[in-house]
C-alpha cells in the first residue's frame, strides 16, 4: 500500500481535467470538483481562501479502498466517474469580476454532464454556485444551507456580494421564491436581528439549534428537503463548515460554540443529499486555524457524505456492481 497523502493533491485522488466540457465528456465524467479560493468579501478571520487546498489534500485519507463508505455500504467508484477541475482564478478584491469567471467554468461543468462540487472560499462562493444552477434549471430552484449564520444581509457597508449576504443574492433570482429557501443550525450571539427580520418578510424557513434539539436532526433535514422542493425542479445544498460546534471544526472564520455535533451533521447529510440536489459547495474551512488539520478532513467528509447519499438514491445510476447496495444506512 502506498502512502495515502503521496502524489498531487486533487480531490480523492482524482485525475485532473481542464473545467471545459469536451475534455469533461471525454473522460466520461459525472461529478466535478471546482476550488473557489477567495475569501476577499469576509467580515471576520480572513483565510478560507486556502480553504480548497487543504479540503482536497485532507481527501487523501479517504482515498484508500477505491473510496468505499462503510456507513453507506457503498464504493464510490462504481457510481461516479470523479474529476477534479483545479480552482477558479479569483481577481484578488474583485468578486464581481470573480464571480463572472466562476460562472464561465461552472457552466462549462453543466455541458460536461458533471454534478458540480464547489470547494470555498468564504460563503460569497455560493452566490456563483447558486446562480448558475439556477441558470440551467428551466423551472424553479430551492435552496439548502446549513449555517450557524442567517447569511441573509442585503449588503454590508453597500457591498452586495459579500459572505454575509449569499442568502439574499438567492432569493434575487428570479427562479427562486423564499418559501423554498431553508437554513439549518442558526444560533448565536452573531446574528443580526435585521437578518432574521429579511427571513421573515420572504418566508425564508430558519430551524435553529434549538428547534434541532427539539425536532431531531433528521426530521428537521425532512422537512427541508420538502420545503425546498415544493413546486421546484431542483435545489442547491451549502454547507458552511461553521454549522458545526467549534469544538468540532475550529478551523473556520467565524467559530461558534453550541452548533450541531458531528454526529448531526452526517446524518443531516444522509437525509439532505439523497435529495433532487442539482449543485453542492463546501465553505469557510480556514485551515491555518486548526493545527490538527480536523477541520478540512470534516469539509471532506461532507463532499464524500452528499455523493454517497446520491449514489445510493439512484442519482448516479445503478452502478458497476448491480443490487450490490443494501437498504439503509449502518447505525
Amino acid at each position: 500500500m502506498s502512502i495515502l497523502h503521496a502524489g498531487i493533491a486533487t480531490f480523492l485522488k482524482a485525475p485532473y481535467v481542464p473545467p471545459e466540457r469536451g475534455a469533461l465528456r471525454a473522460a466520461q465524467a459525472n461529478v466535478a470538483v471546482l476550488g473557489l479560493p477567495f475569501d476577499s468579501t469576509t467580515v471576520t478571520r480572513p483565510g478560507a481562501s486556502h480553504g480548497p487546498r487543504a479540503v482536497r489534500d485532507a481527501s487523501s485519507h479517504f482515498a484508500f479502498g477505491s473510496s468505499y463508505h462503510y456507513d453507506y455500504e457503498l464504493t464510490l467508484s462504481d457510481y461516479i466517474t470523479l474529476v477534479d477541475c483545479g480552482d477558479i482564478d479569483p481577481v484578488a478584491g474583485n468578486a464581481a469580476r470573480t464571480f463572472e469567471e466562476a460562472g464561465r467554468l461552472l457552466t462549462e461543468l453543466y455541458a460536461g454532464g458533471c454534478f458540480p462540487v464547489l470547494i470555498g472560499g468564504d460563503h460569497a462562493t455560493t452566490i456563483p454556485g447558486a446562480r448558475a444552477l439556477a441558470h440551467q434549471t428551466s423551472g424553479k430552484m430551492g435552496f439548502v444551507m446549513l449555517d450557524t449564520h442567517l447569511d441573509t444581509a442585503p449588503e454590508i457597508a453597500g457591498e452586495t456580494l459579500s459572505h454575509c449576504t449569499p442568502v439574499h443574492r438567492v432569493i434575487d433570482l428570479p427562479n427562486v421564491e423564499g418559501r423554498n429557501v431553508v437554513i439549518i443550525g442558526a444560533h448565536g450571539a452573531a446574528n443580526p436581528r435585521l437578518e432574521q427580520d429579511v427571513a421573515d418578510r420572504h418566508g425564508i424557513t430558519v430551524f435553529t439549534v434549538r428547534q434541532i434539539e427539539r425536532m431531531g436532526i433528521e426530521e428537521v433535514a425532512r422537512r427541508a428537503l420538502a420545503l425546498a422542493g415544493e413546486g421546484t425542479e431542483t435545489t442547491y445544498l451549502s454547507v458552511d463548515i461553521d454549522v458545526l460546534d467549534g469544538a468540532f471544526a475550529p478551523g473556520t472564520c467565524g467559530p461558534e460554540i453550541g452548533g450541531l455535533t458531528g454526529r448531526e451533521l452526517v446524518r443531516a447529510l444522509e437525509v439532505l443529499g439523497g435529495g433532487r440536489v442539482g449543485a453542492m459547495d463546501v465553505v469557510e474551512v480556514a485551515p491555518m486555524f486548526d493545527p490538527s488539520g480536523c477541520t478540512p478532513r470534516v469539509g471532506a467528509r461532507v463532499v464524500l457524505d452528499v455523493l454517497a447519499a446520491r449514489a445510493r438514491a439512484g442519482h448516479f445510476g445503478t452502478g458497476t456492481r448491480r443490487g450490490s447496495v443494501r437498504p439503509g444506512v449502518r447505525s
